[in-house]
């Protein structure tokens, strides 16, 4: 019969250690993430008074749902949609169209809002089944 052998401290504490470190990326990654979240939804709020002060209510109307220009909301942009082209869209204007350019008349970080306001007005939308 084979007899019972206690693992070394040494291997206990190595275990203890181990855990702890995971214990502690998870704690981390939940704050980052929380953090995140906060920091986005502060996007959006911006982006949604700029662009209301700025945009929706002289071309692409309220909300982004479109006007004398298009509907920002729907997923479907002529001039290209990933966030990095908006966003100079918004900056440079749209040469040979009505879109005119903001990068005088907003910084960075807001022209950076009202690209999250649209894109989570899209959500909205695209939850909706619009």
């Amino acid at each position: 019969m084979k007899t019972y052998r206690a693992p070394k401290l040494q291997t206990l504490l190595m275990m203890v250690f181990a855990f702890t470190l995971l214990l502690m990326g998870a704690v981390l990654a939940t704050s980052s993430f929380a953090a995140d979240e906060d920091a986005n939804a502060a996007a959006i709020e911006l982006g949604k008074t700029r662009f209301g002060e700025k945009c929706g209510g002289f071309c692409h109307g309220a909300g982004g749902k479109g006007g004398r220009a298009p509907c920002l909301i729907c997923g479907k942009f002529k001039y290209g949609d990933s966030d990095d082209v908006i966003a100079k869209n918004i900056a440079e204007g749209i040469a040979g169209t009505a879109m005119g350019s903001f990068g005088d008349k907003l910084n960075k970080e807001e022209i950076q809002g009202i690209v999250a306001f649209l894109r989570d007005k899209q959500k909205a939308k695209a939850a909706e089944g619009q």
